[in-house]
């Protein structure tokens, strides 16, 4: 089953011009978008398991394949023009940009660990431990902002 619905496809496309290529979803072409897509995002490390279809995948990964769905549809409709359409170019890019985003952790998808702790080292677990040979920076504090020393 799709992981878009034919209605967030036809969003992105203008019915004028695409209506009959948007009258349906072209499933061959829309599940190897979708595999694709989908083995990008996993191999980022988020887990799509539970991503089977329209009901249950993440709005903005509807919406990176629903873009690129589109873009391909176009490119494919006018292909026999000597350039790609600017169109779909900028569908394709956007999608490319929000994916990149999930690549560097910029942008969470649900399911994904939003941490809530500091990334960096010393942490306030490592503050609250006494400090060794081995490290150490553990324990307190040796200086805040602003004191005079």
């Amino acid at each position: 089953m799709s992981r878009i619905t034919l209605g967030q496809a036809a969003a992105w496309g203008e019915p004028t011009k695409m209506g009959p290529a948007l009258a349906a979803l072209d499933t061959n072409l829309l599940d190897q978008l979708e595999s694709e897509l989908i083995g990008r995002i996993e191999g980022y490390g988020v887990d799509v398991s539970s991503w089977t279809d329209d009901t249950n995948t993440p709005p903005l990964v509807q919406t990176i394949i629903a873009k690129k769905y589109v873009s391909w549809l176009i490119d494919r409709q006018y292909s026999e023009d000597e350039d790609l359409n600017a169109y779909a170019a900028r569908l394709d890019a956007n999608a490319e940009a929000l994916m990149l985003g999930i690549s560097n952790g910029e942008i969470l998808l649900p399911g994904e660990d939003e941490g809530g702790q500091p990334s960096f080292y010393p942490n306030d677990i490592s503050s609250a431990q006494t400090p060794t040979a081995d490290d150490p920076s553990l324990g307190p504090a040796k200086f805040s902002m602003g004191t005079i020393f």
